[in-house]
């Protein structure tokens, strides 16, 4: 399992509800409801890295 999926899973996503977040290295460095915005940053800011991006889902959806 990769180092930003596992920094994922333990992430407290109680108030980035319907937020993207961006992990870089392990670490979440960006979030907000502006995806293109967050990533012209990150990829500014680390430039060899590669971004893993998500959207936290309202708590009430359910994903089947």
């Amino acid at each position: 399992m990769s180092k930003n999926f596992e920094a994922f899973l333990e992430l407290d996503k109680k108030d980035l509800e319907n937020q993207y977040i961006i992990l870089v290295n392990g670490k979440m460095v960006a979030k907000g409801f502006d995806i293109e915005k967050m990533l012209t940053r990150v990829r500014k800011k680390y430039p060899k890295a590669t971004p893993f991006v998500a959207k936290i889902p309202d708590e009430r959806m359910m994903v089947l």
